[in-house]
């Protein structure tokens, strides 16, 4: 609630006269009784006309006098309500893009898509709600009260019973509820993550026949919630009920106690009209009473989840004094000392990189072969900082990466990462990801380089050839080269390619090297190819996050036998 009051100070304005004209509402809400008992008691039983044509007309305009405080109320309430959720989601989505690799991995799509969307929406409706009705509410239910209490003491005695016992109902449903809403979202989570999976991957579950799995799957997680939902629903369901049960209890004493009152000339025809209607009013104002605390108990699991995400520290932060190198002296461009990483954040676990170590001058080119999970993309991911090391340093230009801000290390070292991934909008856009300014002639030799010109000139409009979303327009080997070419804008000092031309034949891969060999860079080649990297300065053979080899391709064929093994397999 905290965190809450810190977005809510920006609409101070709305939330104070929100509330008062919904007030001054139910103020005049609370006197109509009272008018028209005055019309049954004085006009009709006296048949003066006049009189209750007089106070009918106060009736009138106090009614639309108060519908027009309401709709200024109702006003500020979607402006704060509206406001505030936009805030919220504004700030959350700033946060998640500084998040590292770790932290996404912790909280996973899914959940994070249900924070931004399910849980900030509940919060814009709890906001609306109390702001109408958090403060009327309790007005009405105390006015109608007070003003039965100076109708007849006796009658509204019962009240003073009513009350406490809808009181201890409400806390009991609270304390009984609260526990399953936070279970709902965490469920409501996961039927999101098989969702996304069944949509992004509905092709593979086509391919191998496995929509009547994937449905058993979803159906599951889908009953596991609906279990959890109609346990609540059940406590839920009690709750109206028992309300009006307490209610019209309370109601038959009340017209019991009022009929003896009226035959000893206690109480008038209007009087009990009057307490009828107040009856009525704390009737309503309990039950919007319940659907507040529903509300609330609701928003507290929703914010607790909002408050995680805003709390959680990035792994990878700026440097406190971050400052831009623009001139380094150094003989070599990438260094690793001594680094070992672990993905678990348990430092007593074993690294999965373990003493890792080598050196790389500018303009050479790193080769980095394993089998499948040995590394070779946890390697390329220390490098751009997308993880930090659990310890040793991994240098660029001869400075700590720590050192650097992020913003200028992602600028002097770009990525293409394992899976390509293209956005919708022009091909142009696209390309210009790496720098907004980039020119025509700076993205058509990017994508000569990278082999993908021949295919675009085929294109309608060429540079302005509108890509679908995820690239679902291009084949695998095209998207490739495609993301290739938007890595060489700008021309970076440091190119890590991570497995990014597996989906080309052996002759575009053979331009693709030779075509970056020509440029004054450092490569990262990342591959599963041996003959992708045989012609690298360096080589590292990976086993399992353990380095099994490193020198040139000669030498690791007479040396390391995991190489030699993926060489000569490749090569018969």
């Amino acid at each position: 609630m905290k965190m809450l009051w810190g977005y809510l100070k920006k609409y101070k304005r709305f939330i104070i006269i929100g509330p008062l004209f919904k007030l001054i509402e139910a103020f005049l809400e609370l006197f109509n009784p009272l008018l028209v008992a005055k019309i049954i008691d004085v006009g009709v039983t006296t048949g003066d006309i006049s009189f209750i044509i007089k106070v009918g007309i106060i009736i009138l305009v106090s009614n639309i006098v108060g519908f027009g405080f309401s709709v200024i109320s109702q006003k500020c309430s979607a402006i704060t309500s509206v406001g505030v959720a936009t805030d919220i989601r504004y700030d959350l989505f700033k946060k998640i893009s500084t998040f590292s690799h770790s932290e996404l991995d912790k909280f996973g799509t899914a959940s994070l898509v249900n924070r931004l969307t399910n849980d900030i929406m509940q919060v814009e409706n709890a906001v609306s709600i109390v702001m109408r009705l958090m403060i009327r509410v309790p007005f009405l239910l105390i006015g109608a009260f007070v003003l039965s209490l100076i109708i007849n003491i006796k009658t509204s005695l019962i009240f003073l019973v009513l009350i406490p016992i809808m009181t201890i109902i409400l806390i009991i449903y609270m304390k009984k509820t609260t526990p399953y809403f936070k279970i709902m979202r965490t469920k409501l989570d996961k039927i999101t993550k098989i969702t996304k999976e069944n949509l992004s991957g509905t092709r593979v579950i086509r391919a191998f026949n496995k929509q009547s799995d994937e449905q058993k799957r979803f159906e599951y997680s889908s009953e596991d919630y609906t279990k959890t939902s109609i346990k609540v629903s059940k406590i839920s369901a009690l709750l109206n009920p028992l309300i009006y049960l307490i209610v019209d209890a309370a109601t038959i004493a009340l017209l019991y106690i009022a009929g003896i009152e009226i035959n000893i000339g206690g109480m008038t025809q209007g009087d009990i009209i009057a307490l009828i209607d107040y009856v009525a009013i704390i009737t309503i104002s309990l039950l919007l009473l319940s659907q507040i605390i529903v509300m609330l108990v609701r928003t507290v699991a929703s914010l607790h989840r909002i408050d995680e995400m805003r709390k959680t520290i990035p792994s990878i932060t700026e440097p406190v004094n971050g400052k831009e190198f623009k001139r380094l002296i150094y003989e070599n461009i990438l260094e690793f000392k001594d680094v070992c990483f672990n993905y678990s954040m348990d430092s007593k676990e074993k690294s999965f990189i373990k003493n890792l170590s080598f050196e790389l001058k500018p303009k050479q080119t790193l080769g980095i072969i394993g089998g499948t999970g040995s590394g070779k993309t946890t390697i390329a991911n220390l490098i751009s900082r997308f993880y930090d090391v659990t310890s040793g340093e991994v240098l660029f230009k001869a400075k700590n990466v720590k050192e650097f801000t992020i913003k200028q290390l992602r600028k002097e070292i770009s990525i293409v990462q394992q899976r390509s991934v293209l956005f919708s909008g022009s091909l142009r856009d696209n390309m210009k990801l790496r720098d907004e300014n980039a020119t025509d002639e700076q993205i058509v030799d990017a994508l000569k380089i990278s082999q993908a010109w021949q295919f675009v000139c085929e294109w309608p409009n060429k540079l302005d050839y509108q890509i679908m979303a995820g690239g679902k327009n291009v084949s695998g080997g095209q998207m490739q080269r495609l993301t290739i070419a938007r890595a060489l804008i700008n021309n970076p000092d440091l190119l890590i390619l991570d497995d990014s031309s597996s989906a080309l034949d052996f002759m575009t891969d053979s331009k693709l090297r030779k075509a970056l060999k020509s440029l004054d860079t450092t490569l990262v080649l990342i591959s599963q190819r041996a003959t992708s990297i045989k012609n690298a300065d360096l080589i590292i053979v990976l086993d399992n996050g353990d380095v099994v080899g490193m020198g040139k391709h000669n030498d690791l064929m007479k040396n390391c036998e995991i190489y030699r093994e993926i060489y000569d397999s490749q090569a018969k």
